[in-house]
C-alpha cells in the first residue's frame, strides 16, 4: 500500500480497531456498490459514525482499515459481511470523494502506526479486571482474534476495546487515538471507571 492510498469508503456507528474481525449488517444499492468496490479494490477504509450522525471523514480523521474476509449475499433481511481490520489511517483529503472505476464513495488516507512506542503499564489493572468482567457477565459482546494476550501490544488492544465498546462522541474517540500515546486513553478510562456506581462490577 503507498504512503497515501485511495480505497472505497464505509461508515459504521461502530468504531471497529485493528487486530479483530468485525461484522456490519446493511443493505440497499449503495451497501451493495460499496462492497463490490472493497472486493475490487483490496481494501477499505471505515469510518466510525456517531447517534448524531457526525462522521470522522475529514482531514487528520483517523479510520481503520480493512479487507473483506466473507460476504453473506444470502443472508436474511441484510448482507452480513466479515472484514478483518488491518491497521490506521490518517485521512488527508479534505472530503470524500468519488471514483467511477468503483463506483463508490473514496476516501484517501495514509498508513499510520498508532502508539508504536508503546509499553505495558502498571495503571491498567482496572480496566483489564472490569473487560473480564463484561466478557463474563456480557459474552455476545467479545470478539474473536483480539490478541489481548500479546505483550507489546497489550495496553493498546485494551484501549482500543474500551473505545469500542463504550457510546462516547466521536470527537472524543477521535480525540483520545490522536493523543502521542495511550496515557491520555488510560487515564480517561480510568476516570469513567471510578465515576460509574458499578465500578465493582461493570462500567456502564
Amino acid at each position: 500500500m503507498s504512503s497515501n492510498s485511495c480505497f472505497p469508503l464505509m461508515i459504521s456507528r461502530e468504531h471497529f480497531m485493528p487486530q479483530r474481525f468485525a461484522r456490519i449488517k446493511g443493505e440497499g444499492m449503495v451497501f451493495i456498490a460499496s462492497l463490490r468496490a472493497a472486493e475490487k479494490a483490496g481494501g477499505v477504509w471505515l469510518a466510525f459514525q456517531d447517534s448524531d450522525g457526525n462522521s470522522a471523514v475529514q482531514a487528520n480523521d483517523l479510520v481503520s482499515f480493512a479487507q473483506v474476509s466473507h460476504i453473506d449475499w444470502l443472508s436474511k433481511a441484510q448482507i452480513e459481511v466479515e472484514f478483518k481490520i488491518l491497521h490506521w489511517g490518517k485521512v488527508t483529503s479534505n472530503e470524500p470523494g468519488f471514483c467511477s472505476n468503483w463506483v463508490s464513495p473514496t476516501l484517501c488516507a495514509n498508513k499510520i502506526d498508532l502508539w508504536p512506542d508503546c509499553s505495558k503499564q502498571k495503571n491498567t489493572a482496572a480496566l483489564q479486571n472490569a473487560l473480564a468482567n463484561i466478557n463474563l457477565q456480557y459474552p455476545e459482546l467479545q470478539t474473536a482474534n483480539f490478541e489481548q494476550s500479546v505483550q507489546s501490544d497489550q495496553v493498546k488492544t485494551l484501549c482500543w476495546r474500551w473505545l469500542e465498546l463504550l457510546p462516547l462522541p466521536i470527537c472524543t474517540k477521535q480525540r483520545l487515538l490522536k493523543s502521542p500515546s495511550a496515557s491520555l486513553c488510560i487515564r480517561y478510562l480510568g476516570f469513567i471507571l471510578r465515576q460509574s456506581d458499578r465500578f465493582t462490577h461493570l462500567a456502564r
